[in-house]
């Protein structure tokens, strides 16, 4: 009886875990492209207000989102 009662739970299908894996690397990829494109945003509206030449507040705010970015995702893969 144990026998036909243990092949009636479902199994951990492994396709679910591939899925889980990828959407959870989706979401961390996403998070580091907003951060980039965030801080990229936030540099360029600094240089149009400051009426620079050079965008260089673009490519502060994106090195900064970047930063910003690789923190949160290298903070995320570490707590799971």
């Amino acid at each position: 009886m144990e026998a036909s009662q243990n092949s009636q739970k479902p199994k951990f299908n492994s396709k679910v875990k591939i899925s889980k894996t990828a959407l959870r690397f989706a979401g961390l990829g996403t998070t580091l492209a907003a951060s980039i494109g965030l801080g990229a945003f936030g540099g360029r509206k600094l240089d149009e207000y400051m009426g620079a030449e050079k965008p260089l507040g673009t490519a502060a705010g994106a090195l900064i989102g970047l930063g910003v970015g690789m923190w949160s995702v290298l903070r995320n893969i570490q707590s799971k």
